[in-house]
């Protein structure tokens, strides 16, 4: 898991709150703290650590922020894996699916199930069973940002954007500026769905 000082940024919460949550996943056996070496989440479990998340996530503002709020917490860093572990046969996928967005985007199409194969990819270029298993976790809750408000004001175009970014620093193999382009991407996109759905 990320340090305690990102996760409280994260949450905009004290360290003392983080390290009292970490101490009941401990309890329950969704994670264990090495001391010296960090916390890890336990093989198997998971689910059972993005159930209670799923549950709290529930319609509006706080919704978005909380969806977010996690994606911001391991989506830098799955791009920057991706960025170190991709082939050159994945590169490609993922400038295909960035064409096929631009395109269904032009031609004003529902562009959602193209952003999410998008960052799936990045999800599996990252060579990640436990990372890889938690986004697909979350995906229903990340696809409920996407349905509710990609298509409004300028998040398509902001969504491309973002993904060309992320797409130019893997394809350098430069893991830093890729975990930057992500953190970059998804503030700006919540940005947006935040303002969106202040109007709608």
């Amino acid at each position: 898991m990320p340090p305690e000082r990102d996760l409280a940024q994260a949450f905009k919460v004290s360290r003392a709150s983080v390290r009292e949550a970490i101490r009941v996943l401990e309890a329950a056996g969704l994670v264990k703290t090495h001391v010296g070496d960090g916390t890890y989440v336990e093989t198997g479990s998971v689910e059972n650590l993005v159930e209670p998340l799923a549950t709290v996530v529930v319609g509006g503002r706080e919704s978005l922020l909380e969806i977010f709020a996690v994606r911001k917490m391991f989506e830098p860093h799955l791009a920057y894996l991706a960025a170190e572990r991709a082939k050159a046969d994945e590169v490609l996928e993922l400038k295909k699916i960035l064409s096929r967005q631009r395109k269904k985007m032009a031609s004003r199409g529902l562009v959602t199930e193209i952003d999410y194969s998008f960052h799936l990819s990045l999800a599996k270029m990252a060579k990640s069973q436990v990372l890889l298993k938690l986004y697909n976790t979350l995906a229903a809750l990340i696809n409920q940002t996407r349905e509710e408000f990609l298509q409004e004001g300028d998040r398509p175009q902001k969504s491309v954007e973002g993904h060309a970014e992320i797409l130019l620093a893997i394809e350098k193999g430069n893991p830093t500026l890729a975990k930057k382009a992500m953190s970059s991407h998804l503030r700006n996109i919540e940005r947006e769905a935040l303002r969106v759905g202040r109007t709608s």
